[in-house]
């Protein structure tokens, strides 16, 4: 059996929140330069970056600035977002597993 990693068989992992935890960790997965990862983020919001979006209050420029690190991470070719999915609800743990080599809760 082929190692995944490859471009031809990539290391498929799902990221199940898409708050700073769950983009740092995708964009560390995406800088590997030894192996080629796939990363799919799925959130129980219509959009990414949990509280950075929705908890931070306006007057916190500064702080809210770190989405566009996040949307460096979402251009990525290998990365897919997909909103209004609650894991365990709209989809089970058991059907991720049989499609990702990791899963992961962030």
């Amino acid at each position: 059996m082929t190692r995944p990693g490859t471009d031809a068989y990539p290391l498929r992992v799902a990221i199940i929140g898409s708050g700073p935890a769950g983009f740092y960790t995708a964009e560390k997965l995406l800088k590997q330069n030894s192996v080629t990862v796939q990363v799919d983020m799925y959130d129980r919001l219509p959009v990414p970056f949990g509280l950075v979006r929705f908890g931070v209050a306006p007057d916190h420029e500064k702080i809210k600035n770190v989405t566009r690190v996040y949307d460096k991470v979402a251009a990525d070719p290998n990365f897919r977002f997909f909103g209004n999915v609650d894991v365990g609800t709209h989809i089970a743990l058991d059907d991720l597993r049989q499609y990702y080599h990791q899963i992961c809760y962030a």
